[in-house]
């Protein structure tokens, strides 16, 4: 029997609030237990909870963790940003019962880039770890370096790339996919380098993890102008080589946490999250030890 939610108790960092806020923020549903079911975020959390009683009334999955609820506690936002990015920290950290989770996977390869003697740039896997600094761009994750060899000659089969200036077929002059016309002819001169190189990133760049472009850690800073009760105005996001270290709501407890010098740890998802946010202007940069404003080159870059 699903419980009505008049009968649930609903409250925000321990308290008791009277009903559901409408603010953009992340929401956690627990057992009488005390046990994390489900986390959730929505730009409006009354509107998106409702939606999970509605879907709970028809047998299911979602009937399934409505009915044990007990207690949801309501956690605010600045904004859109900052609900993706706890969100997703929180359902690795927290482990809900419910949410399904992508594994954590440790060792991992991805695509580097290197230049030629004749200025072909050459794919190379390299290990991919998910601690330390983002110095240069890197091309796609993947489980093992054959994965890395077969999606390499995939893209040259698929877009005429030439396995011998990509480093992956030796010899001297027009290679054999050149004679099957399966190769546009950078070994037989009929493309330059700079050519090839820019089909090759061309293909590459949907799935590029960017170097960090800034010289150290910085927040992003999303702000709400119209807050409703209870809402912060703006939230500091801490941020340092793609690592997403915390959010605050004031600037003073976000330099605090930045002299703390914390561990990066790369996490796919929230890398998707900073990129959207920074393409699409929707935060302010500030660099962590000064709060001077910086330039957003990823904002330039998408109107270049």
């Amino acid at each position: 029997m699903m419980p009505e939610l008049a009968n649930i108790t609903i409250t925000s960092h321990g308290e008791k609030l009277d009903e559901l806020p409408n603010y953009s923020g992340v929401y956690r549903f627990f057992s009488s237990e005390e046990t994390l079911l489900y986390v959730g975020k929505s730009v409006d959390i009354k509107a998106r909870v409702y939606s999970h009683f509605q879907e709970g009334r028809k047998p299911g999955r979602h009937q399934r963790i409505m009915s044990q609820v007990a207690r949801i506690e309501a956690q605010a936002t600045a904004g859109e940003v900052g609900a993706l990015l706890v969100e997703n920290a929180a359902i690795k950290a927290e482990t809900p019962l419910y949410n399904r989770r992508q594994r954590q996977v440790r060792k991992l390869w991805t695509i580097h880039l290197t230049l030629s003697k004749e200025n072909f740039l050459q794919p190379t896997s390299a290990d991919f770890s998910p601690w330390g600094e983002r110095a240069q761009d890197s091309y796609g994750l993947f489980h093992n370096r054959r994965h890395v060899d077969n999606t390499i000659r995939r893209h040259a089969s698929d877009h005429g790339l030439c396995l011998r200036m990509l480093g992956l077929d030796k010899g001297k002059g027009p290679c054999f996919q050149y004679q099957l016309k399966r190769c546009d002819g950078a070994c037989a001169g009929d493309e330059t380098a700079e050519e090839h190189n820019a089909r090759l990133l061309s293909v590459l760049d949907r799935d590029r993890i960017a170097a960090w472009p800034f010289p150290g850690p910085l927040f992003l800073v999303e702000r709400n102008i119209r807050p409703l009760p209870n809402q912060p105005e703006a939230q500091f996001h801490l941020v340092n080589h793609w690592s997403w270290l915390g959010c605050f709501d004031n600037p003073a407890a976000a330099q605090a946490a930045s002299q703390e010098q914390p561990q990066t740890v790369f996490d796919r998802d929230a890398y998707r999250m900073l990129m959207s946010a920074l393409r699409k202007g929707k935060v302010e940069l500030l660099d962590a030890a000064s709060l001077s404003a910086i330039d957003n080159p990823i904002l330039a870059a998408a109107f270049d």
